[in-house]
């Protein structure tokens, strides 16, 4: 197995590549299997403290058999706790007697996955993930030589700083993702535009407004405001970018700009929130984003439903049908009609409600129930 710079070279590219793949070092492990002559070559990663494999990336098994491994078999496998950033093959590390008489290894490795010899490598990283490489040839051929051995050492300070590398960038998804669901569930409509206000990653939110036609849309891909007046002052905004000067210590840093898009026809105009994003202008590519925008819709006629009224109060199921129609702006006389009870029966369940939450008006209730239904995350 020749090891020319120019192969290493790429091996370190595809690990390095990897880290941001989805599934993650499919490219890395095809070519490690290839140059390796091994029949599959897998990656399994564990976080701090885990016992499972919490990821399995593979190339060259069977799917069956690699789930089965993940989350059954990896618990009974004998033949773990190598040395952390040591290689070694399975023969030479655990003993050729030990893994002759292994159940394990006649019954599945061997008769099941047709695997007879492996090479290993695990890694940890400073946060305390374990990586672990394994390199399987078949049952009718050579057990790894020396020159396997060496490629995978060049590798491995390689794989633990690309599992830094992944570890850093799945936390900035999850982040990202919980941010997005956060803001969906509260209405709050999100996006990034890059400097010719091309639109990055729109929330489910966005998508919504831009579909409604309310004053914001997509054209090409970009963000058109219908009002001439808001454009031009989104355009001038953005503009600006890579001509401010530092803002790291200017207490004007995190306020944003707000452009108000009015809407007619008595509807309450939107508040597009604008914040440019701050790093080091000669840092950004043309198409970087520059700009968040986040846009809140008003709803003034949106019901919040009586089960939520219920637990924010803590009232009975009648009372909480009555609180929940005249958060949305009935009178206590069109909220009375609906559920089929007197006004007189609504006036008492409205007396009780007051009691129970310590309020004194029905502009105070509904003004408890819009504002703490607000907070939260809706489905």
């Amino acid at each position: 197995m020749a090891e020319p710079f120019a192969a290493i070279s790429e091996l370190v590219r595809q690990l390095y590549a990897g880290a941001v793949e989805a599934p993650p070092w499919q490219g890395f492990l095809e070519c490690l299997r290839r140059d390796t002559g091994s029949k599959a070559a897998l990656i399994m990663l564990s976080p701090p403290g885990s016992p499972t494999v919490n990821l399995l990336s593979a190339v060259g098994g069977q799917p069956e058999v690699n789930g089965a491994y993940r989350y059954e078999l990896f618990a009974l496998d004998p033949f773990v706790n190598v040395p952390e950033g040591r290689v070694v093959t399975l023969h030479e590390y655990f003993g050729a007697q030990e893994v002759g008489r292994s159940d394990y290894y006649n019954h599945f490795m061997r008769a099941t996955w047709g695997v007879g010899f492996v090479l290993y490598a695990d890694v940890q990283t400073a946060a305390g993930y374990m990586a672990c490489v394994r390199l399987c040839r078949g049952v009718d051929a050579e057990d790894f030589g020396a020159e396997a051995h060496r490629l995978l050492e060049v590798l491995v300070p390689h794989l633990r700083q690309a599992v830094e590398i992944f570890d850093r960038v799945h936390h900035l998804q999850v982040e990202e993702t919980e941010l997005s669901h956060t803001l969906d569930g509260l209405g709050v409509a999100s996006f990034l535009l890059d400097a010719s206000q091309q639109i990055v990653q729109p929330n489910r939110a966005a998508e919504a407004l831009f579909a409604s036609g309310q004053g914001l849309a997509v054209r090409n891909g970009r963000l058109g405001l219908s009002c001439a007046q808001a454009q031009q002052q989104l355009a001038g905004l953005l503009a600006q970018v890579g001509h401010r000067p530092d803002l790291t210590n200017d207490s004007r840093r995190g306020l944003p700009e707000v452009i108000v898009i009015p809407r007619g026809s008595g509807a309450p105009p939107l508040a597009v929130a604008v914040r440019i994003l701050h790093s080091p202008a000669d840092l950004r590519s043309g198409h970087a984003p520059v700009a968040a925008v986040y846009v809140s819709m008003p709803e003034p006629h949106t019901m919040v439903p009586a089960a939520l009224v219920r637990q924010l109060l803590g009232i009975t199921p009648a009372e909480s049908e009555l609180a929940a129609r005249l958060a949305r702006g009935d009178t206590i006389d069109a909220a009375a009609h609906d559920l089929g009870v007197t006004r007189a029966t609504a006036r008492t369940q409205l007396y009780s409600i007051f009691r129970k939450t310590g309020v004194r008006r029905q502009s105070e209730l509904v003004s408890l129930i819009t504002k703490t239904a607000a907070r939260l995350p809706r489905q």
